[in-house]
């Protein structure tokens, strides 16, 4: 299947977003109030387009609820953190006094995440994640009120350096990684378990968020001996790493990375120049399980686009708070029970059986290895699945629940 999954999402508004949430609020149950529920989320800015997934997969879970679980309606207030730390902290601190939810479903992006944490943390909300994958969420910065449902940054690339290593794809590896909270986490995740599994690192830089010319990072390639490049860039970023690979002649080596470097191409650009790339995710629509093809059926009928990644996350971050809002007969008035329990509750979601690891809140399951591949007698590329490693588990070596 071939998508272009940020050109059909930059084709939807916030607007409709918040409009199609804001649904939410007119379902007040009779008698005992709704249950309140924040979804946060930079729905403009650089992160608007995940986000906007994130929110569509959200809605569609609590839509074929009914907006109701366990006798009680579901009322969501919509904030937009505009991708900015200081802003989501401000919004999340509006959602739980002024607004009074029970429970906070954000942010997107990593930077906001990590400074979320610690305004769930001191006030004792329940917070999902359901994107961000900043892996000191799942370490040093892991709380009890926080559980993600999306991934850590080293549990996608960990599994793929082994992977590697293991087929004989790669011995040798350069990495490169935008200098921001992901980019960072991806190289140090990749090398390690590159290591460790017998490979060496040929080389290694960090790349300036704001870098337009990837010309001074990828022309030295041209002296280096290696096998493969890992690169850990996102859309527009990845765009120009994939454009500068070419120009300096740097196709023939294997090019790897977490799979937002194919799946947030737009695909309409970079066509079949975007196949031979080798990546790891958590989702692809082509997963072929029941409840993904539910998952996408529903979502495709309703958005006329197969769902992102951020889609399904969103979607799932929903399936866990339904199942753990039924666990609790609908009582959620204890904040700190109401954590625990959507830390212990196994669902189903796009991704099938999931589970949270008690050790650090964070989700345990499948990671994927893809190759993008050319597609027969026609242009832009599909997307084949080559591996499947089950049960994988985010590093909680640092991780001190309190």
């Amino acid at each position: 299947m071939s998508r272009d999954i940020f050109g059909a999402a930059s084709r939807r508004t916030v607007l409709t977003t918040a409009a199609s949430l804001a649904g939410f609020s007119a379902a007040i149950a009779q008698g005992e109030p709704p249950i309140r529920i924040g979804l946060l989320l930079g729905l403009t800015g650089s992160v608007a387009r995940a986000s906007e997934d994130i929110a569509h997969g959200f809605a569609l879970a609590l839509d074929q609820a009914d907006r109701e679980v366990a006798g009680r309606k579901l009322h969501v207030v919509v904030e937009d953190s505009q991708g900015k730390a200081s802003r989501a902290a401000e919004r999340f601190v509006k959602l739980v006094q002024i607004d009074k939810v029970d429970v906070v479903v954000g942010p997107t992006g990593s930077p906001e995440a990590l400074a979320l944490r610690e305004v769930a943390h001191d006030l004792g909300v329940p917070m999902i994640v359901p994107n961000a994958g900043a892996s000191d969420l799942s370490g040093e910065k892991c709380s009890p009120f926080v559980v993600r449902v999306s991934y850590a940054n080293d549990q996608i690339v960990a599994p793929l350096a082994t992977w590697m290593v293991g087929t004989g794809r790669a011995k040798s590896a350069y990495l490169l990684g935008s200098d921001n909270v992901s980019g960072r986490d991806h190289v140090a995740g990749f090398r390690k378990a590159f290591v460790v599994a017998g490979g060496n690192v040929s080389g290694e830089e960090l790349v300036p968020p704001a870098a337009r010319d990837l010309a001074p990072y990828l022309g030295k390639l041209k002296l280096v001996r290696t096998d493969a490049i890992f690169a850990s860039f996102f859309g527009d970023a990845a765009q120009l790493f994939l454009d500068a690979a070419e120009e300096f002649g740097l196709r023939s080596l294997k090019i790897c990375g977490p799979g937002w470097l194919a799946s947030t191409l737009d695909l309409r650009k970079a066509g079949a120049r975007a196949a031979g790339i080798i990546g790891a995710t958590s989702y692809l629509p082509e997963l072929d399980i029941a409840s993904n093809r539910a998952f996408v059926a529903a979502f495709t009928q309703r958005h006329t686009v197969p769902p992102s990644e951020f889609a399904a996350q969103g979607f799932d971050a929903a399936r866990l708070l339904l199942a753990a809002i039924e666990s609790l007969e609908g009582n959620v008035s204890n904040r700190r029970a109401t954590a625990a329990v959507l830390a212990h509750t196994p669902f189903i979601g796009a991704r099938g059986a999931l589970t949270i690891d008690p050790r650090n809140n964070n989700v345990i399951q499948d990671i994927h290895i893809f190759e993008t591949k050319k597609r027969q007698g026609g242009e832009g590329v599909d997307f084949e699945i080559l591996a499947r490693i089950p049960d994988v588990r985010a590093d909680a070596e640092f991780c001190r629940m309190g």
